[in-house]
């Protein structure tokens, strides 16, 4: 008896050997995928909003209908630029200043000049309304947006809809270039057979042909489900998203409002702000052992010396920011009236946020990467509209809340994330950063050439990066 009950013994804690570790790793793996289901449901509410003129009506739906929308000019509204171009002044420029102190009063006035006598408006509308436009009612404001089919499509090819977001101070025009890529690329050169999109481009609320809101507090989150509203109304329950400058947060809050809603977000700048000591010491140390804080050769090429790229670089880009986020309509009353002036403010950004080295160059490089009919049409856009003073108000909206505060800022990316990191851009962003705010990213890609409106300046690098990004998503 006493041997058989050793036995048994001995049996029972064999068991327990056993059965202990495997129930602790079950328990274990239970608690890992009920934290990482916690984790990946945690998304920015998506509310509702009323951003109409006076109160929203207590009753009645409202106008879900898709109107065709059509760019018009007059000869007043030609006649009216012309005689403002005629009598602007100008403050002669310090002798070798080059853009050093903002826009070139001497370039200036050849732009204006070529504006007053050889830029043709009514072509330039032609030309904007060579693509579909549309306008729709969204939280009582009109949304604009274009958008475009593939003209053909192979047989059992899956077309993927786009919905591609501009920013400031751009417009959807910037697009004009890379849409034919993206709808047709292997009309262009582009051998992605296995890929093509249909594209949609709205301007945000308050740029451009997009009605303005009439109520304060209209932020990138408000924009964010406006946008998903837009998408579901024409019809899609799944697609992707691009953007830069405000499109990328625009999208980023979409892809986070809405992840079920979003089969991949692909982003050419992203903004990773919040401060962490892991990023202190990520700056400290990478410039002596990057490797050590997961920087590669190329993320210390484009972030060192920190202090010149990083701090001062960005004090020198982003004065306007900040007369933007406290008084926007304040300077923007004197835009708003001068052509000149616009045409100034807009054009300075076109040429250092392409190229940092423009500044040293007495036509701020402009016409190197566009053209003047190309620039002005932009410039046009939002001269048309009166929409400098609303669009210039979006940073007040979206800047002058606490970050910290914000929901979005809580809240990880967890959608497939594509990131094309441009060396002209404004920040480098290295993918060991990215990734504390994407959790999912497919492809991080140093792109050879090309700034901060990337879309206008390099649409094929662009959409070749769209590509590859959508290729590999659809095949996971």
């Amino acid at each position: 008896e006493s041997i058989l009950s050793r036995i048994r013994s001995f049996e029972c804690s064999q068991k327990n050997a056993v059965l202990v570790p495997v129930a602790t790793l079950g328990l274990g793996g239970m608690l890992v995928c009920w934290l990482r289901s916690r984790r990946k449901t945690k998304t920015i509410e998506m509310g509702d909003g009323w951003w109409g003129s006076g109160e929203r009506p207590l009753r009645g739906k409202e106008d879900e209908s898709i109107r065709p929308f059509k760019i018009e000019t007059s000869d007043k509204e030609i006649e009216d630029l012309h005689y403002r171009l005629e009598r602007a002044r100008y403050t002669p420029p310090l002798e070798g200043a080059a853009f050093h102190y903002g826009f070139s009063s001497s370039y200036l006035q050849r732009v204006v000049a070529y504006w007053r006598n050889q830029f043709d408006w009514r072509k330039q509308v032609e030309i904007l309304n060579k693509y579909p436009h549309f306008r729709t009612t969204i939280e009582g404001i009109d949304i604009h947006f274009i958008h475009v089919k593939p003209s053909y499509i192979p047989h059992g090819q899956a077309v993927q809809p786009l919905l591609m977001i501009h920013g400031w101070p751009g417009s959807f025009y910037e697009f004009y270039k890379i849409i034919p890529l993206l709808t047709e690329p292997a009309r262009h050169g582009l051998n992605e057979g296995d890929v093509v999109f249909e594209v949609i481009c709205p301007s945000i609320p308050g740029y451009g042909f997009s009605e303005a809101p009439h109520q304060q507090g209209f932020d990138s989150v408000a924009t964010a489900r406006i946008f998903h509203k837009l998408m579901n109304r024409l019809g899609f329950k799944e697609y992707y998203l691009q953007g830069g400058d405000w499109g990328s947060r625009i999208t980023t809050n979409m892809a986070q409002m809405l992840p079920q809603s979003v089969k991949g977000l692909h982003l050419n700048l992203i903004f990773v702000g919040k401060q962490s000591l892991g990023r202190m010491i990520s700056v400290m140390l990478g410039a002596y052992v990057p490797w050590l804080v997961g920087l590669t050769r190329e993320d210390v090429r484009r972030m060192y010396p920190f202090m010149q790229k990083n701090i001062y670089g960005i004090l020198r880009e982003s004065g306007y920011l900040h007369i933007q986020a406290t008084k926007p309509d304040t300077a923007g009353c004197g835009l708003n009236d001068s052509p000149v002036g616009l045409a100034a403010y807009i054009l300075e950004k076109f040429s250092t946020w392409t190229d940092k080295s423009f500044l040293d160059k007495d036509d701020g490089g402009l016409e190197s990467k566009y053209s003047l009919d190309e620039l002005l049409t932009n410039v046009m856009i939002y001269w048309v509209t009166s929409s400098i003073v609303s669009s210039m108000r979006y940073y007040k909206e979206n800047i002058s809340k606490d970050p910290t505060l914000s929901a979005y800022d809580r809240v990880g990316v967890y959608v497939p994330t594509g990131i094309a990191a441009f060396p002209q851009e404004l920040v480098h962003a290295p993918r060991a950063w990215a990734k504390m705010v994407f959790k999912n990213i497919v492809t991080y890609s140093y792109m050879p050439r090309g700034g901060h409106f990337a879309a206008f300046e390099e649409p094929k690098l662009l959409a070749q990066d769209i590509m590859r990004f959508v290729r590999k998503v659809e095949q996971l």
